[in-house]
């Protein structure tokens, strides 16, 4: 009874949000008139899309044999993008994760908090490459606009941020799974920076993406490093697990960045995330297919 009632909770907070977003000008459905009218640039974007799952599920790869978890990457792609799928449903996109670490299981022998670290591992890899693609494009932003003052502030905020993570490490240390967590990361250095060069090129490509949706499909005048700062901070937001992969969270974040911060009020700004949405959703239309086919092999 208790789940029943905050699902719906959370899916009246989805609709509460598209309301405001609709109410407010920051979205219409011309949405699907130019899915059918921008065929040859979708396809493009959607191969960019399913290029961002390879450059995933290749990290996710090499974080498994790193935890001896022995699994080839054609595997862990499967994997990978069936969870990719799932992400779009589940509430929050860190839902698929659940499956990640039902499938690893059924391909090694290590217990549930082995599995678990391995998914955690890729997301604090993806959060670390996600904020240096975000930080990077603020502070060009600042510099831009000669306002250095501003990035000292930054450089403070970071650092006040690492010296507050080393304290609450600290505190945890005594805990069993993060002592692997820290341990592992002591250990496997040169494979840490290749996983977030790796998050970082995935969400370059993410970011370009709807940098071409902005620029191409609904003839936005937005540069690149505000595409770039704005939805980053859209897809921290759409990793809350408040909505189901974080819809409306990420449409809303991605509205404030630009009329607050950037001041840029251009009429229907959330057509620009529900697109690259839509998009990522028939990238990973394919995975029902896998999905089907290992429910498959379960069952015999």
């Amino acid at each position: 009874m208790n789940n029943l009632l905050i699902k719906s909770i959370k899916i009246l907070l989805i609709l509460f949000i598209f309301y405001y977003l609709y109410e407010n000008g920051h979205l219409n459905f011309d949405i699907f008139k130019e899915l059918m009218i921008n065929l040859k640039i979708n396809i493009f974007l959607i191969f960019l899309t399913i290029i961002t799952f390879l450059t995933g599920a290749f990290k996710w790869s090499l974080i498994l044999r790193s935890t001896n978890i022995k699994n080839s990457f054609i595997e862990s792609f499967k994997i990978y993008y069936m969870c990719s799928f799932f992400n779009n449903f589940f509430f929050g996109n860190m839902g698929g994760d659940f499956l990640k670490v039902y499938y690893v299981s059924k391909l090694t022998t290590l217990n549930k908090t082995k599995n678990s670290l391995s998914i955690l591992i890729d997301r604090i890899f993806g959060f670390i490459g996600l904020t240096i693609v975000g930080a990077v494009s603020l502070i060009i932003i600042l510099l831009n606009k000669s306002q250095y003052q501003y990035i000292l502030y930054l450089f403070l905020i970071i650092l006040i941020i690492l010296l507050l993570s080393f304290y609450f490490l600290k505190l945890i240390k005594k805990i069993h799974f993060f002592n692997d967590l820290i341990g592992y990361l002591k250990l496997k250095k040169i494979l840490s920076l290749w996983c977030i060069l790796i998050s970082i090129i995935t969400y370059l490509i993410s970011h370009i993406i709807v940098y071409f949706i902005s620029s191409i499909i609904f003839s936005f005048d937005i540069s690149l490093n505000y595409i770039f700062f704005a939805n980053s901070i859209s897809a921290l937001l759409s990793a809350v697990p408040l909505t189901p992969g974080g819809i409306g969270l990420g449409e809303i974040g991605f509205v404030f960045i630009n009329n607050n911060v950037f001041d840029l009020y251009l009429n229907n700004l959330a057509n620009i995330i529900i697109y690259m949405r839509i998009l990522s959703f028939f990238s990973s239309l394919p995975a029902i297919i896998l999905f089907i086919n290992y429910k498959r092999k379960e069952k015999k």
